[in-house]
Order: C-alpha cells, then structure tokens, then sequence
C-alpha cells in the first residue's frame, strides 16, 4: 500500500492543487492551461502573459535569463520542464503569478510557497541532478546557500556571463537599504575591516553622512578609514583631519584611522601605463578586508569621483596624492596632463586591488550628485536629482553603471554633471583601469526587488 501511494502521489497533488489554483474565473481556463502544458513538448519554456505566449527553446536556465534581460514575470503562467530551487529564485525574482513544472525539486517548492507563488508539477524530487546524475546539477549547486533571489539572480547570471561583472542597484537611499545591498553582494567582509569613507572638507555637507553609513559601518564592526591630503586645508595634517572627522560625527559611530598618520608604504604596480608603484597609508597592513564606501559626484579634476577615485587617490598618503596627480612626478601635482593623470589613478587602484587579493568590496551612493568633490569647501549645489545607491565587487563597472545612469537620467539637471565629466575625460580613468586589469566596463545591472 505504501509502495502504491508513493507511485501515485505527485499525480495526486497536481489534481489537489489545481482544484485550488484555477477556483475562480480569473484564474486559467483549464483548456488553457493544458494547451500550454502540451507545448513543452517542443518547448523548453513557455509564458503566458496578458493573453500572449512566447515559447523558447534554449536548454536549462537560459531562456529564463534571456526572458529577464527585458521582461518580468509579474501577472505571468509560466510553464517548465525542470524547476530546481536557481529557476525558482529567478522566477521569484521576476513576480511570477504562477509556475507548472514536469519535474520541481522539494528546495524550489520550499522557494515557491515562502514566496506564495502558486505552483503544480507533474513529478518531485529531492533535488535536481547533473547530466551525469553524480551529484547537484551546476546551478543548484551554485545556489545551494543562498536565500535573497537578487544574490541568486547575480549570481546565476555571472555563471552564464563570466565575462561580465555584476552591478546591483536600489533607487532606495536609506540606511536599511544600504545594508540591503551589502546583503545582497553576498560577501562576507571577514577579520579588521577598513571602510574608506570620504571626510569631507569643512564647509561642504554633500559628503556621505555618519547617521547614514553607521548601521552598516557598525555591522561590519568596521574602521573608518581617510589618508591625508596633498593640500593645504582641515584635512592635510592628522591633528586636523582628526578633528574634521570629530566635528562631521563619524567619531561617534565607530572607531577612525588616518592611516598615513604614522608613515606609508611602497605598493607595486603590476603593468602600470604612468606609475610602477603606489604610496599608501602605512596602516593598511593592519587591515583584511575593506569596504570602499563612495559618494558619486562631479570632481574638479578627475571629472567625477567614486570607487575609482575613492580607491586610488583616497587610500594614497598624502605624498601617494600628490605622486598620482603628477603621474610619478609630485612638482607636477597642478600640471600633469590630464590623460596621464588619469592613467596614473587607474595604476594606483590595480595596486590596491591587487594588495587586498579579493578581500574588497564597493559601493557608490548617488545623492547629492554636486559637479564638485567632498574635498570643496563650496561645491557648487547638485542639479541632478538624486539616483540611488549601487555595489559590485568590480570598481571599473560599478563606476561605468554610475556614469551610465547619469548620461540615461531624465533629469534636465544632468548637464551640468555631464559637462564636468566630459570636459576632464573622466571616463578616460575607467578606460584605463579595465585596460590593465582591474575590472570589466561590461556589466549586468540588477534592480533589487
């Protein structure tokens, strides 16, 4: 009697189950829906959305991703062959109305109804196998641990686009969504964490605020990290970059280190165009991991500043400031050509990127976009409405999907912005940062849902 009900019971909850899914008239006519069960004969997808169907016929999770690239599933039947817990988040992810599957793996069912999407499938496994059934089909795998279906979703896509990076993004500028999108990155950030934040001169207040950061500073358990400048002003001595950060209030939330406070340090560059070594604070040896936490906006001579800026010239001592602005000669800090002042920043983020071996992440907050630095004590007022807030482990497109997002804005107020970058080549500092390594222009950008 066991063996009979174990032989008969997926058949059985496909009959329960669709009593309970198409109970009133809004729901699928069962004519409908059997018609478009049929078609997975041929088809390896199949989505009925606002009484149109599209049929694909790409192996595994590739017509889901290529779905997603222009679509989402929200108000959508969609009908599959094999559902394992990554299409179950990708369809989570996309506000499917409801799935049908040949064949669902008890993890995606779990996915489905802590989502409340309705679901029927005609067979349930354990899990979903590899081709040669010796263990976890590559994608569940991949997914195994992993609860948010925007990490998933990154994740999932990154596997079938190694060639692109992964660029996270949430109209959404709060303190919770900050940490939301730290969340969704997925990396742990382990040991003594550094988060290179920009002070702010005195007298300017676009500068990422510490009632902002703190939730996510504090989760870290994180250093605020700053350098010194290589100008005169409230922040080129420590006594006075000290009391800067005391009077801006980061001193309240969390512990802080001028890190060229007591000396710096020689980092090579690997295939460099402008410098063959980089001179960071002394202090960032006493770091394992870093989160490079940037205010996107206009700069007066970058163009525009965010990771890139915030990596290069932030974490340089003051000398590392001034041997980067003259591209290797510090009597040129206010007359190096552009190009190779640029150049020389990229050359300054491979090292450091190089130095941290993977322990790295960033994000870029697009507020209070001014056509100036936080380094003017009287940036000009922002004109471009605020964007949100994105994070990548790659700086070179994270940086890219910032600039993209200015040049794709709405905002007539974007101009100003536009000009500034434009008129200093700023997105020259990017080109060169990808031509040696240190990141891809080529990226995906990911709405958290």
């Amino acid at each position: 009697m066991q063996r009979v009900l174990k032989l008969f019971f997926p058949g059985m909850l496909l009959m329960l189950m669709a009593q309970s899914v198409f109970a009133d008239s809004e729901q699928l006519q069962k004519d409908t829906r059997d018609m478009l069960i049929k078609k997975l004969d041929t088809a390896s997808l199949v989505v009925y959305k606002d009484n149109q169907i599209k049929t694909y016929t790409e192996p595994g999770l590739e017509p889901l991703i290529n779905y997603l690239e222009n679509n989402d599933f929200k108000g959508a039947y969609v009908f599959d062959r094999v559902i394992g817990r990554a299409a179950a988040n990708l369809y989570v992810y996309g506000s499917a109305k409801y799935v049908y599957a040949d064949t669902i793996s008890k993890p995606a069912i779990d996915i489905l109804k802590k989502n409340n999407i309705k679901y029927e499938a005609k067979n349930i496994t354990d899990e979903i196998q590899n081709k040669s059934k010796t263990g976890l089909c590559p994608f569940e795998e991949l997914t195994k641990d992993v609860s948010d279906p925007n990490q998933a979703y990154g994740l999932i896509y990154k596997k079938m686009h190694p060639d692109s990076a992964i660029v996270y993004f949430t109209p959404e500028i709060t303190s919770s969504a900050l940490v939301d999108i730290y969340n969704v990155l997925g990396k742990s950030l382990k040991g003594n964490v550094a988060v290179k934040v920009h002070s702010g001169e005195p007298g300017g207040h676009n500068f990422l605020q510490p009632d902002f950061i703190k939730p996510l500073v504090q989760k870290l358990n994180g250093t605020i990290v700053e350098c010194n400048t290589a100008y005169g002003g409230r922040r080129d001595t420590t006594e006075k970059h000290i009391k800067t950060l005391q009077e801006h209030g980061f001193t309240k939330i969390a512990k802080t280190d001028i890190m060229d406070s007591e000396g710096q340090m020689e980092l090579p560059v690997a295939g460099g165009k402008q410098i063959k070594v980089n001179y960071v604070g002394s202090h960032l040896k006493n770091y394992d991991s870093m989160l490079v936490l940037s205010h996107f906006k206009g700069h007066q001579m970058g163009g525009f500043g965010g990771a890139l800026k915030n990596l290069s010239i932030g974490v340089a001592s003051s000398y590392g400031k001034a041997y980067i602005h003259g591209a290797g000669d510090t009597n040129k800090i206010w007359s190096c050509e552009q190009d190779k002042f640029l150049e020389a920043m990229a050359d300054a983020d491979k090292s450091v990127m190089d130095y941290m071996k993977g322990n790295i992440t960033f994000i870029n907050v697009m507020s209070k976009m001014s056509i100036d630095c936080d380094c003017n004590n009287n940036p000009a007022e922002p004109e471009i409405a605020d964007i949100g807030i994105l994070a990548s482990d790659d700086p070179v497109a994270l940086d890219q999907a910032c600039v993209d997002l200015v040049y794709n804005s709405k905002d007539s107020g974007k101009a100003s912005l536009i000009e500034r970058i434009e008129s200093r080549h700023g997105i020259h500092t990017v080109e060169a940062a990808e031509a040696i390594g240190v990141g891809t222009r080529k990226y995906k950008l990911i709405e958290i849902k």
